[in-house]
């Protein structure tokens, strides 16, 4: 097998499988590591896969993990960092919630809070809460395919219309970012419109998306005022992130 089959063959494995370890990977193909590595770090210039700790997984826009296959991922990471965030809401507040798994499982743990008001442009997490009597703001716009969240000018615009006490939101990875990143520039504004219209803005993220690198740095971490992580997350990161700014981790053990 030449190098260019390889890649070829690599390159419908990752869109089979989605991740795979470098390993497994030197293994199928019997060839050394650095080969596979060589082959990687090709695709990834070719923006066909992003690489991080030891595997690399598809990363091309057209193969973006859709939202129900990020929320099979982590699940105890991330209830028992919905369950730490959810802690961190005051009574009586407005609060935006985007399109993330994570923010998700966040509004699953708010179905009793009646005192609050969900400013969200995701329709599940709307029909959630509003289902359970929460007063909630649907913001309209394009739905985009894999995140299932409303995007685009519309949705910038009706953002900017409206005030929150919180923004709490996802992150798609900040492997060696300066901030919390996402795959692309619709999801960003989003954010940012978000960010602006927010007394005060957390990031919810399992300690997985520390490891991925994404496209777009939506904000400087000096803009974030918590970060929420689970235990897993690497301490020398966590002793740099809170220079920037608050970090709590959730408690997995119990999970």
């Amino acid at each position: 097998m030449t190098a260019e089959q390889r890649r070829r063959e690599l390159t419908q494995i990752f869109l089979r499988e989605g991740a795979v370890k470098v390993g497994q990977l030197a293994r199928r193909f019997g060839v050394t590591t650095e080969t596979i590595r060589k082959d990687l770090i090709l695709l990834e210039q070719q923006g066909l896969i992003r690489r991080g700790n030891g595997r690399a997984e598809v990363a091309n826009e057209l193969t973006e993990q859709t939202y129900g296959s990020k929320a099979r991922e982590h699940v105890e990471q991330k209830q028992a960092i919905a369950a730490l965030a959810a802690q961190q809401i005051p009574e009586n507040a407005s609060v935006f919630l985007d399109a993330g798994s994570t923010v998700h499982e966040l509004a699953r743990q708010l179905l009793f809070r009646k005192d609050l008001t969900v400013i969200t442009n995701f329709m599940p997490t709307a029909a959630l809460l509003s289902a359970n009597g929460l007063k909630v703001i649907l913001i309209g716009g394009e739905i985009r395919p894999t995140s299932g969240g409303a995007t685009g000018p519309l949705a910038v615009e009706a953002i900017g219309q409206l005030h929150a006490d919180l923004a709490v939101l996802s992150t798609s990875g900040f492997a060696g970012a300066d901030g919390p990143c996402v795959e692309n520039l619709y999801d960003a504004s989003v954010k940012r419109a978000m960010i602006r219209q927010a007394e005060k803005v957390l990031v919810l993220t399992d300690h997985s998306k520390a490891a991925w690198r994404a496209m777009v740095c939506v904000v400087p971490w000096s803009q974030v005022d918590t970060v929420i992580s689970d235990d897993g997350l690497d301490p020398a990161l966590v002793q740099r992130l809170r220079q920037e700014t608050e970090v709590l981790l959730a408690n997995t053990e119990s999970q």
